[in-house]
């Protein structure tokens, strides 16, 4: 099943299949952490159901348990083989022998491409043939946290469906069912940036503490209780992109409840250079990762120390 917050772009695309008009391509497109590539699959069990019931899969048809087990063989899923990686050109070049030939149970054809902004060059450029020669009753599902990344060329041929961020009380009532009271709700929103899915990875990981760990040094610079090059040297034992996305998360949250006396326009300046050394970290230069933290931290202390 989709999520609760899921269900306007559910209704949407189960009008369009209940009169045959659903596209042959397809890019889901939002924040990570909301539920897309579920959602996605949802669709995909939903289309190759034998005997769907109220819009959704039945769950207990021979196609349904090939899915949920995993085997279908009219459903392939694109991804990349370790996380982080590349979808690399050979991939794309399967999917397109997918495409051409007859489906297996007789049905539909799905190939599911997650995240799609993975893709090479040279696998994008192979993946625009099956986009602009579609075969009958093939879907291409492409879903993607950074549509941006995509050249204009895929995503003008793709329907794009879009997932916001939900909206807060929607997510903090989900949040409080699923993880119960004695959790603190407000705190898991702040700092999942009410991405509903990242909020409970926190919990389910020890991604929680390090992020109030990461706090709490951030206040103990600010402070003056430690050094740009201490903290740096403990944000080495974390995940370099994980903790740029928390610390930007945390600047974020301070200009959004204004809790700095910094000008807004330091605050978005300094953001813009976290963002800078996320692409640093991700782009094939090798960086010094421990000069970066230090010059990342120092411009901290002194974004938060300025009157």
């Amino acid at each position: 099943m989709h999520y609760p917050w899921q269900l306007n772009q559910w209704r949407q695309l189960s009008s369009q299949i209940d009169k045959d008009r659903l596209p042959h391509a397809m890019l889901l497109s939002g924040p990570k952490y909301i539920g897309k590539y579920q959602f996605s699959l949802t669709l995909a069990q939903r289309m190759l159901c034998e005997s769907p019931i109220g819009g959704y899969a039945c769950g207990s048809c021979k196609q349904c348990h090939l899915v949920t087990a995993n085997s279908h063989p009219d459903l392939l899923m694109v991804k990349p083989e370790e996380e982080g990686k590349a979808i690399r050109i050979d991939l794309i070049r399967a999917l397109g022998e997918f495409a051409n030939k007859t489906a297996q149970q007789g049905g539909w054809k799905i190939a599911l491409i997650y995240p799609a902004e993975a893709m090479n060059l040279n696998s994008a450029n192979a993946l625009l043939k099956n986009l602009e020669e579609p075969n009958a009753k093939t879907l291409l599902l492409l879903v993607s946290h950074e549509p941006a990344r995509l050249s204009a060329t895929i995503r003008s041929r793709c329907r794009m469906v879009k997932f916001p961020i939900p909206a807060d009380l929607e997510v903090r009532n989900w949040l409080s069912q699923v993880v119960g009271p004695q959790e603190d709700v407000g705190q898991l929103l702040e700092f999942s940036e009410g991405r509903p899915l990242l909020a409970l990875q926190l919990l389910e990981t020890d991604w929680l503490e390090q992020r109030r760990s990461l706090d709490g040094l951030l206040d103990d610079l600010v402070a003056h209780r430690s050094t740009p090059l201490a903290i740096a040297e403990k944000c080495l034992a974390n995940d370099p992109l994980m903790t740029i996305d928390w610390l930007y998360s945390r600047v974020a949250s301070d200009l959004r409840y204004g809790r700095t006396a910094v000008s807004p326009r330091l605050m978005f300046r300094y953001l813009d250079r976290l963002i800078q050394a996320k692409k640093l970290m991700q782009s094939s230069s090798n960086p010094n990762i421990q000069l970066l933290w230090e010059e990342l931290l120092l411009n901290w202390q002194l974004l938060y120390i300025v009157k």
